[in-house]
């Protein structure tokens, strides 16, 4: 599993995300997420990212609930 995500030139460890906000129009097939991390810091992702990041979040959910 894949302990840290890229977003442009940073790099974010997931054990630094506090929540997420999922926005999503599923007429327009769009879903955007805006991550709170440790310290307060909040981060908004656009649509690549954030559907980089829901595959990431949705492989760790499979792994760790053993579906």
């Amino acid at each position: 599993m894949i302990h840290f995500f890229k977003v442009g030139t940073h790099t974010i460890s997931l054990s630094d995300i506090r929540d997420i906000n999922l926005q999503y129009d599923y007429q327009q097939n769009e879903i955007f997420v805006d991550l709170e991390l440790n310290g307060g810091i909040q981060i908004s992702l656009n649509l690549d990212d954030s559907l980089l990041f829901m595959n990431e979040f949705i492989q760790k959910i499979t792994e760790e609930k053993n579906l």
